[in-house]
């Protein structure tokens, strides 16, 4: 069976995201004081980049070896390997934490501690449809929210946007699949 590193360094191996950041990010950064940020598995570094290039020193968190070797030579970009499934975030450390299409619920807590005092959380990720053509991308079920999880895992924070929508999982795809979008302040 191949390790979720091996995973992943193949898929941003063969498989680039477009290197535009994420629009939820793109739409709520100036929201954010400049300062720490974090991004929670980076890939390539697309949300790192335009964070760093919007005054952010970056922390880039990911288990591919290949994504976070094309980021060491980046100005303000701390590339970090680790896995996932054991990574602890630094508490009261950052001013924005960037999580996108990943999900580990052990993390939430971590997240909430992570931010400082009116740090900003933007999370967008995968969440479970009733329709279950929109769900037939996801390999294991338990890696898609469930219907307002995102919100109520967040509800310490001041919530300033939260939805649940249809998207084109792919831009040359017309397959959808239903997301949660989180802007919130601690």
């Amino acid at each position: 069976m191949i390790s979720d590193k091996e995973k992943w360094d193949l898929r941003h191996q063969n498989n680039p995201i477009p290197n535009s950041p994420l629009e939820l990010l793109s739409q709520n950064i100036a929201q954010a004081q400049k300062g720490r940020a974090l991004d929670i598995a980076c890939g390539m570094g697309r949300n790192s980049k335009f964070m760093r290039d919007n005054g952010f020193i970056v922390d880039s968190v990911d288990i591919s070896t290949y994504a976070i070797s094309s980021l060491k030579d980046e100005v303000n970009i701390n590339p970090i390997c680790v896995d996932l499934d054991t990574f602890s975030i630094q508490k009261n450390h950052y001013d924005l934490i960037c999580n996108s299409f990943f999900l580990e619920r052990r993390l939430f807590p971590s997240i909430l501690e992570g931010l400082r005092k009116n740090g900003i959380l933007i999370f967008e990720t995968f969440a479970r449809s009733d329709n279950e053509s929109h769900n037939a991308f996801a390999s294991d079920s338990s890696h898609l929210l469930r219907k307002n999880e995102l919100l109520r895992a967040f509800l310490d924070l001041e919530i300033l946007f939260y939805e649940e929508k249809l998207i084109c999982r792919n831009q040359d795809s017309h397959s959808l699949a239903l997301v949660a979008r989180l802007v919130a302040r601690a």
